[in-house]
């Protein structure tokens, strides 16, 4: 399998993602759906995702046959994408657990989803969207920036797409055997914008809202020392500071 070696090209979806899933029986691993516009772009707890023209919205279809864990493709990707643009003078970062960011605001972001028979994981999706040429809605000036806004100049989303695919092979090459997944981990946490001892804020799915000092990061989940002295284990939540 070659990250890459077959894409689907659209020139409009209601969601990459939504439209991997649908058709990943029939598609081979590795295959990448892409749009230029999506419709319907979701993140995390189906919240929407601006996704107009100009912007790289892709999904990949992987089935893990020897990987199965999610954190995996999360890391792979994120490492990639900043890696990739680091090419473009694009100093990025990894905001706990899926955001691609640049002085605080919200360039890309990551999500995973995937197909079970109830007994197995057979296809796992990694959706990647990231704000390129487009423009950003005044109202998201706040959060959000696109690429073009970091290094003054537009590039071209296919040449673009190209070099974030072949980066992610040559790091699923690389990092694919169980015993190397802690490299990439490695790699991963270097880019980390979120670090052992911050004192941060968490705002969970629940709406409950958790501060207190970052005791460990890892792909799957952080640990922190609340003001109560608890250890908490956060696995989803917005993690800010």
């Amino acid at each position: 399998m070659h990250i890459g070696e077959r894409i689907e090209s659209f020139t409009e979806l209601n969601s990459t993602n939504a439209c991997a899933l649908k058709n990943s029986e029939k598609l081979p691993s590795g295959t990448v759906v892409w749009s230029l516009k999506q419709n319907n772009g979701y993140g995390r707890f189906k919240r929407n995702w601006f996704s107009p023209q100009g912007g790289l919205w892709f999904s990949i279809i992987f089935k893990p046959w020897k990987i199965k864990d999610f954190s995996f493709y999360l890391r792979l990707s994120s490492v990639a994408i900043v890696e990739t643009l680091a090419q473009f003078n694009a100093k990025l970062m990894i905001k706990w657990p899926n955001d691609i960011i640049h002085n605080g605001k919200k360039v890309g972001g990551i999500l995973t989803e995937s197909l079970s028979d109830g007994r197995k994981i057979n296809v796992i999706v990694v959706g990647i969207g990231i704000n390129v040429n487009n423009d950003i809605p005044e109202e998201l000036h706040e959060n959000a920036l696109s690429l073009k806004d970091i290094i003054n100049k537009k590039i071209s989303l296919s040449y673009l797409l190209d070099k974030i695919l072949k980066k992610m092979d040559q790091l699923y090459s690389q990092y694919s055997k169980p015993d190397n997944h802690r490299y990439l981990t490695r790699k991963w946490k270097k880019y980390l914008a979120n670090k052992v001892g911050d004192e941060i804020s968490i705002k969970l799915p629940s709406d409950e809202i958790l501060s207190g000092r970052v005791s460990d990061i890892s792909p799957s989940y952080l640990t922190i020392l609340t003001e109560s002295k608890e250890l908490k284990k956060i696995y989803a939540g917005e993690f800010n500071g």
